[in-house]
């Protein structure tokens, strides 16, 4: 803890990328924060946007809306109930079954502290970031105690707002379009259109804001867009009925 404070940081996975607010004395900002909280972890992250209106972040919530910009620095508290020492800790993004760590922090508090609080310059990478909704776990842990947490954040924006998007409704498109040649009797490019739009499928339905891309989706869609374009390619009823 000592001196850690939120912030928000970014990390790639498919075609995205997710940020999150995180407090370092505590579970990720918008969080919900899993039993036992066994030191009484608690945070909060008011973010300030245009018109001067504010969003708040608290770590009771299960879903959070991140603007890809704010009007001024982020104002942050973190405490835990039990003060914890030689602590560590990882702020992480899911992306099916695969867990990327892109924050981590560990300490030994010297100074007792139980909180902290304060201001940070909301990070301009963040209006890079494809909007979306996405995955984040974190944990902070100490022999004194644990707390992790869970979320599922929304980086606010259209859908064709931002490249990725663009990018994930061409390749869709396209494979989709290579999915139906295989009626022509070429079930080779039916198999790898219908892969590969299964995965353009799990970027839709991630940077439209459906739902992030969990182990069955991730794993499902591009399977199941496998097998179609291999029947389709088997089957072949268009080349069956050319004269």
């Amino acid at each position: 803890m000592g001196g850690r404070l939120m912030r928000l940081a970014a990390a790639s996975g498919a075609v995205a990328i997710v940020s999150m607010a995180w407090v370092a004395a505590a579970p990720p900002a918008g969080a919900t924060i899993n039993p036992p909280n066994s030191i009484g972890c608690a945070g909060q992250a008011v973010i300030p946007v245009a018109n001067g209106k504010t969003i708040t972040i608290n770590a009771d919530q299960s879903t959070a809306h991140v603007p890809r910009k704010a009007s001024g620095p982020v104002t942050y508290s973190g405490s835990v109930k039990v003060i914890t020492h030689n602590h560590n800790g990882y702020v992480a993004v899911v992306l099916g079954p695969f867990k990327i760590h892109f924050y981590t922090w560990k300490g030994a508090n010297k100074s007792n502290k139980s909180s902290d609080s304060g201001q940070k310059k909301y990070p301009k990478e963040l209006k890079d970031v494809p909007p979306g909704e996405y995955r984040v776990t974190g944990g902070h842990f100490a022999p004194e105690g644990s707390c992790t947490g869970h979320m599922t954040i929304i980086v606010d924006g259209g859908f064709l707002s931002n490249p990725a998007g663009i990018v994930a409704l061409v390749g869709t498109i396209l494979f989709a379009l290579g999915l139906l040649s295989a009626l022509f009797a070429h079930p080779v490019i039916g198999a790898i259109s219908g892969l590969l739009l299964g995965l353009f499928g799990v970027a839709d339905l991630m940077l439209g804001a459906v739902t992030y891309p969990t182990t069955a989706i991730l794993i499902a869609l591009p399977v199941i867009g496998l097998v179609v374009g291999i029947i389709l390619g088997i089957w072949a009823p268009v080349a069956r009925s050319a004269p």
